[in-house]
């Protein structure tokens, strides 16, 4: 049962990363890609949320490797 948990903790802020830049492309496509459009802000969110699921990935890949004893010199 920990595995679903794990893959939702892998996969999941690039799930809601996806989410934000198709929100964000669709108001600010309603806003005509105003300047001034509070849409941009979900734009930075998504950016964040993508850096934190990358920091994952790597978190796990980096804890599954395999361990070697440090070779005599």
């Amino acid at each position: 049962m920990a595995r679903p948990v794990l893959r939702l903790h892998l996969h999941g802020p690039w799930l809601v990363a996806a989410m934000l830049v198709l929100l964000a492309l669709i108001l600010l496509w309603r806003d005509r890609f105003s300047p001034t459009s509070a849409s941009w802000g979900l734009l930075g969110s998504a950016a964040i949320c993508f850096s934190i699921g990358c920091v994952c990935r790597t978190s796990w890949q980096l804890a599954r490797r395999p361990t070697q004893p440090p070779s005599p010199l």
